[in-house]
């Protein structure tokens, strides 16, 4: 049996010092959030411990029992940081990985997104604390580090974008050069890669607004709360899911199924922003330690499904112009290309592949690109 080492360019990352930068940033980044806001639920857990248990086994309740101050508000919203920073490193390594500028830039655009998020923080903590946030105005340490994660953002944005450009340089020829001199086929192309990268941010940001409502807002004896928990959020996943592959194997009739259902899912957060904003009881607002944070997710999930239709249609306009033909092509070549090579190892053991080698390949490879 043939060992192999496992490398960066086995991974997909090409040799370029700016794409393993790229990548190295976003280790940093998701390194160093992680660390922060481990100690910052410490921290939150700490000062919560002689609390009175809320709905969900802990936190504080209020003495009118109408309204629950709890500590999972604040962990909660710790956890989406490292999740995201999860899936930031993500959209790193494949964007890297497949030479996809689009991905890139969006890469970029969500890290500032996190920024926008740690502000949000940072605002309802010491500027305007929320009622249940002034249990923290004297901890100086809990105020470092949320500002030591704003300056994390703020500096990996910043780097971000400076490796994005030159990323986009570098690939930007290689993605038009694709699928011959077809224009149409390019534009194409293009749209398909902004609709999958469009789709993987729907599916985070809807599922992260999901879990702030059904954990924070909702209540456990509410039906509402198992009806978000079971049905909308495994659904709305299986729904994403599903146009995906609408996407990849050009289902018209799926497609259409598809659009309809993002175009009418904008009435749903409309509705949800005024329900929040508009009528509240001061007294037993459900929404007093979440609003901010329910505001931005419902804000950007609303744009982002909005532009998520308008690419949809353009996607389903190119159906048929042998965009997936094309796809299945390069993809028996690239097949073709790794089972010669796996025949030339195994002819001869003590080959070592080198960069000449017309047979080498990665399995983790740019789509499209026919050099």
């Amino acid at each position: 049996m043939i060992k192999r080492r496992i490398t960066l360019k086995s991974c997909g990352i090409p040799k370029s010092i700016w794409a393993r930068l790229f990548i190295f940033v976003a280790l940093l980044e998701v390194f160093a959030i992680i660390c922060i806001e481990g100690y910052v639920i410490k921290r939150t857990v700490d000062i919560y411990k002689n609390g009175t248990e809320s709905q969900w086994g802990f936190g504080l309740q209020n003495d009118s029992n109408k309204m629950t101050i709890t500590q999972e508000s604040f962990i909660v919203y710790d956890v989406i940081f490292i999740v995201a920073q999860l899936f930031l490193v993500m959209l790193c390594w494949e964007a890297v990985a497949h030479k996809n500028t689009i991905q890139i830039i969006a890469a970029t655009l969500f890290n500032v997104m996190c920024l926008v998020y740690s502000l949000i923080q940072y605002t309802t903590f010491y500027i305007r604390p929320s009622t249940s946030a002034g249990i923290f105005q004297k901890d100086n340490d809990m105020r470092i580090l949320l500002i030591t994660t704003m300056v994390v953002y703020s500096l990996c944005s910043v780097a971000f974008a400076m490796l994005s450009w030159e990323l986009y340089q570098m690939f930007g020829w290689q993605t038009y050069k694709k699928l011959g001199a077809n224009l149409s086929l390019r534009r194409a192309y293009k749209w398909h890669q902004i609709l999958l990268t469009l789709l993987k941010l729907d599916i985070f940001f809807f599922i992260s607004y999901s879990v702030q409502l059904a954990t924070l807002v909702l209540r456990v004896s509410d039906p509402e709360t198992w009806v978000q928990i079971g049905v909308v959020i495994p659904g709305s996943v299986v729904f994403l899911v599903l146009s995906f592959w609408a996407l990849k194997v050009e289902k018209r009739r799926v497609m259409i199924v598809v659009i309809v259902c993002l175009g009418c899912s904008p009435a749903y957060f409309i509705y949800k922003l005024v329900r929040m904003n508009v009528g509240i009881n001061k007294n037993d607002d459900p929404y007093l330690d979440t609003r901010k944070y329910l505001t931005f997710f419902i804000v950007v999930t609303l744009v982002l499904i909005l532009v998520t239709v308008y690419v949809s249609i353009q996607c389903y306009r190119n159906f048929g112009i042998g965009l997936k033909e094309a796809i299945a092509g390069y993809d028996s070549r690239k097949a073709q290309l790794k089972a010669n090579k796996a025949l030339e190892d195994s002819s001869n053991p003590d080959h070592v592949p080198n960069s000449n080698n017309r047979y080498e390949y990665t399995d983790v490879n740019e789509r499209f690109v026919l050099e």
